[in-house]
C-alpha cells in the first residue's frame, strides 16, 4: 500500500470536506464563528479517518487478507524488523573477511525477504519458516559468533566453537535462500506461464508466415 499517496489523497479530500462543511455550517446555522470553525474542523478530521479505513479495507480485500490476519502479520513484521536491525549491527563487528562476507550474505537475504513481505503481507504465509525459525537462529548465532570472535586470548575450544558456528551459518544461508525462493514462488509460476504463452504466440506467428 502506497501510504504516502493514500495519505495525500485523504488529506486533500478531508480538507475539501472540512472547508465545505465550514461554509455550510456558517451559512445554514447561527452557531457563531468559533463554534462553526470547530464543527468544520471536526468534520474534516472525521472524514480523514473514515477515508483511511475505507482505503485500508479496499487494500486488504485486494490482497485477500482479513483485518485480523493483517494485524497478526504486522505484529510479526514489527518483531522481525528489530531482528533484522540487530543483524545489520553485527556486520561491522567482524574482522575476518570470510565472516564479513558470510554475514553480508545473511543480511542481504534477510532484508530481501523482509522487504518482500512488508510490501505484500500475503507473502508471509510462504515465509513462515523464516519468521518462526531461521531469522531467530541467524540472529542468535551471528551475535554469539561476533562476541566470541572479538574476545582476546582465544582457547582451542573457542576456535572450534567459532568454526562450528560458521559452518552452521552456512547451512542457515541455504535455508534462507530456500525461504526466499518460497516467497517468490508464485512470481516464478506467473513468469513461466507468461513465457509459455509468449512462446506459443511466437510459434503461431511463425507458422502463419
Amino acid at each position: 500500500m502506497n501510504t504516502f499517496l493514500h495519505f495525500l489523497l485523504r488529506s486533500v479530500v478531508s480538507i475539501t470536506i472540512g472547508t465545505t462543511s465550514f461554509a455550510v455550517y456558517l451559512l445554514a446555522f447561527d452557531m457563531g464563528f468559533p463554534l462553526t470553525l470547530l464543527a468544520g474542523t471536526a468534520t474534516g478530521i472525521a472524514s480523514f479517518f473514515t477515508i483511511k479505513e475505507i482505503q485500508r479495507s479496499v487494500w486488504l480485500n485486494k490482497k485477500g487478507l482479513t483485518r485480523k490476519e493483517y494485524r497478526y502479520i504486522g505484529k510479526n513484521l514489527k518483531e522481525a524488523k528489530e531482528k533484522v536491525k540487530r543483524l545489520q549491527k553485527q556486520q561491522l563487528k567482524v574482522r575476518s573477511l570470510g565472516a564479513f562476507k558470510q554475514i553480508l550474505e545473511i543480511n542481504r537475504l534477510t532484508r530481501r525477504i523482509f522487504q518482500l513481505v512488508s510490501k505484500d503481507p500475503k507473502r508471509y504465509y510462504s515465509a513462515e519458516s523464516f519468521f518462526y525459525y531461521n531469522l531467530d537462529s541467524v540472529v542468535e548465532l551471528t551475535e554469539k559468533y561476533t562476541f566470541l570472535a572479538s574476545q582476546p586470548g582465544k582457547s582451542q575450544e573457542t576456535f572450534l566453537s567459532l568454526q562450528q558456528t560458521r559452518s552452521t551459518l552456512d547451512e542457515l544461508i541455504d535455508s534462507l535462500e530456500k525461504d526466499l525462493q518460497m516467497v517468490v514462488a508464485d512470481d516464478m509460476d506467473h513468469l513461466k506461464m507468461e513465457l509459455t504463452f509468449a512462446n506459443k504466440h511466437l510459434t503461431q506467428n511463425k507458422d502463419l508466415k
